[in-house]
């Protein structure tokens, strides 16, 4: 069990962190998108042919939209850098973005991580556990027996947690 647990722990912290690192990040991504759609529409904007891919890019939302429309502005804006020269676009923002959209994309696929292999994890810590529990129950009711004649050792047998508790539960209320 303690094996399981630790296993499960070590996979939920790394995500957990992964998630930060995201959450960290990502604002970065969605700063700079916004900024090369201004950029690109503005500059394209008496090239319809461009202004189709720049308009196809912008369509919809989410992360993964975000990770790969920076890309995507990278890529035509290389392409096609005389209107962004005529604006005075500062041309580094592509590589940047290019940048951006590869880091962004492994944190993401970090941050999501391995649904699958977290569920057996805990899966396997949650069978293990129950199992344990059965056969601790199981040794707790047989002490209770064997001993029920002595109750100083028969309590003992009894799990801390259900002492504390059953004597709260079992304490006279005083009424007003």
């Amino acid at each position: 069990l303690r094996e399981a647990q630790s296993r499960w722990k070590a996979t939920y912290n790394t995500q957990q962190g992964d998630i930060k690192s995201w959450d960290e990040q990502s604002p970065e991504g969605y700063a700079l998108q916004r900024e090369l759609n201004q950029s690109f529409r503005y500059a394209y904007r008496k090239d319809k042919r461009i202004m189709g891919r720049v308009r196809e890019i912008a369509d919809g939302s989410g992360d993964d939209d975000m990770i790969q429309d920076l890309n995507d502005y990278a890529v035509l804006g290389k392409e096609n850098p005389t209107q962004l020269t005529a604006i005075n676009f500062d041309a580094t923002k592509l590589d940047r973005s290019a940048e951006l959209s590869d880091t962004l994309g492994t944190l993401l696929a970090q941050a999501n991580g391995d649904k699958k292999a977290e569920h057996e994890l805990k899966d396997l810590r949650d069978r293990a556990y129950t199992l344990l529990k059965e056969d601790v129950t199981e040794l707790r009711d047989a002490g209770k027996y064997a001993f029920a004649d002595q109750p100083d050792i028969a309590k003992l047998f009894t799990s801390e947690y259900s002492r504390r508790h059953r004597t709260k539960k079992d304490e006279p209320t005083v009424e007003e």
